[in-house]
């Protein structure tokens, strides 16, 4: 025979001469088609509109010879309704075999929407409808999940919104979806995603590190986080979303970043334990071949309370990890501007001092250098009455951060001296994908772009796709013993 049912399965198994069969159809109907389109293209003289026409005809004839091939897998996987198993299992509940299939319309893949005739089955009287069918196949809101990963990437990636994906949906898949389906597969993605980030990030930096070693280098592990004004609907107002980088130096060159963002809250208390425990699951990853550590700021408020709470003092299984802190010397050159300003100099002089203090403090022993010569210049020329206030608070930053501006030191051990990382972070993961003209997010759509961005940004989202599709069960995940 050429169908042979094992009985009581969720699946049929599907002879080589059916599926030759059809496929033979699909291709001779392909063949008269194409053939159609180039005699069309020909008797129309050649031209580059004729040639672009030609092109779409193409990808439009070969997109719909896939869908009805995948229509046709799909529609034949399921033996009859009574030699389907009575009941099945699903994270440890039993459902019953309802008596009829239902069929299921629109269905996205990434050759155009399809239907969808399964199997029901029931958790008692009244209870959650499981179709095992679309488990199986990995049909998520009604996508299935090459259609999702396509779809998932361009939501997230820099420059989209719903409005553009939809958009490229049409493009690519001949379809039209509407915002609320496309809705509920990013809310699946993000939440699925999620559990496996740290995970995945973890394996990537070990893979950084490895690359380092390899290449003959000491490698660093150089962390950062920063703030980013997000706008927040409905009240049009903007809150200050939080975003973290580790990355991993080699010879001070940057070889790759994961990546981590949170919406808005105060003190960026979600941020902070995501960073942690990311960095506590790197920690053990290396065991007793660890990396040395530096966190890479300016002094904020925030940014200097993690320091002061959690890494100064960082312990992981009991053992204390060293941390180096180097405050962002960009920071600290603005406030040698701020002290410039200040000082009662012409345009020239004040410039040349600039200059030759930013330099300084680079330098071994630059901080006490730089120090004095503000001392010497603030004896000589005097601030200006309108702009003291503000000089003396930079002069006080210069002095209260000394310890964590040996800029010469930290540039010696392969250290980063600047947050660049994080503030690009910042520009990458919300500027530009969630600050484009008139957005406006409530915190849980936020969240979850920001969830997604940084997952493809860490260059892992084909990895944790991956994870996520070998957690889908297969038939015998589902069959009851």
């Amino acid at each position: 025979m050429d169908v042979q049912v094992k009985a009581g399965s969720l699946v049929r198994t599907i002879a080589e001469r059916e599926i030759s069969s059809v496929i033979d159809k699909v291709l001779a109907q392909l063949g008269i088609e194409l053939a159609s389109a180039i005699q069309e293209h020909l008797s129309a003289g050649i031209s580059a509109a004729g040639m672009f026409a030609m092109e779409n005809r193409f990808a439009e004839i070969v997109r719909e010879a896939a869908r009805k091939v995948i229509q046709w897998l799909v529609s034949n996987l399921e033996p009859a309704i009574e030699k389907m198993p009575g009941t099945v299992k699903c994270k440890g509940q039993s459902f019953r075999r309802l008596p009829d299939k239902t069929e299921r319309s629109k269905i996205v893949t990434s050759f155009g929407n399809i239907e969808l005739s399964r199997a029901r089955y029931r958790r008692g009287r009244a209870g959650k409808t499981l179709f095992p069918l679309e488990l199986l196949l990995g049909i998520e809101e009604g996508f299935t999940p090459a259609a999702a990963n396509t779809i998932g990437k361009q939501f997230a990636t820099s420059g989209s919104s719903q409005g553009r994906t939809r958009e490229v949906i049409r493009d690519r898949f001949g379809i039209s979806i509407g915002n609320e389906k496309l809705r509920r597969l990013t809310i699946v993605l993000a939440e699925s995603f999620e559990p496996l980030r740290e995970g995945t990030q973890v394996e990537e930096l070990m893979r950084l590190i490895v690359l380092a070693r390899k290449s003959g280098q000491n490698p660093v592990l150089s962390v950062s986080r920063d703030g980013v004004a997000l706008g927040l609907a409905p009240w049009n107002i903007f809150e200050m979303a939080g975003v973290a980088s580790v990355t991993v130096l080699s010879d001070g060159k940057k070889l790759g970043t994961v990546y981590l963002g949170r919406t808005p809250q105060t003190n960026q208390e979600d941020l902070s334990r995501d960073l942690t425990s990311l960095l506590t699951a790197v920690v053990k990853a290396c065991g007793n071949d660890l990396p040395k550590i530096v966190y890479v700021t300016d002094a904020g408020k925030i940014e200097t309370a993690y320091w002061k709470n959690v890494l100064r003092k960082f312990y992981v299984d009991g053992k204390r990890i060293p941390i180096a802190r180097v405050v962002d010397y960009y920071h600290a050159s603005e406030r040698l501007t701020t002290i410039a300003d200040a000082l009662k100099l012409e345009a020239d002089a004040r410039s040349a001092w600039l200059s030759r203090t930013r330099v300084l403090l680079l330098e071994p022993g630059g901080h006490g250098r730089v120090l004095r010569s503000i001392a010497q210049m603030k004896l000589t020329y005097g601030y200006k009455s309108t702009l003291a206030g503000d000089a003396k608070k930079a002069e006080m930053y210069i002095r209260r951060y000394k310890r964590f501006m040996d800029y010469a030191g930290a540039r010696s051990q392969g250290f980063s001296i600047g947050s660049g990382i994080v503030e690009s972070a910042c520009k990458q993961i919300v500027s530009e994908r969630m600050k484009l003209s008139g957005m406006r997010w409530h915190r849980d759509g936020a969240q979850r772009v920001m969830s997604l961005r940084c997952i493809l940004l860490s260059n892992i989202w084909n990895k944790v796709f991956d994870k996520w599709l070998q957690s889908k069960p297969a038939v015998n995940d589902l069959m009851v013993s």
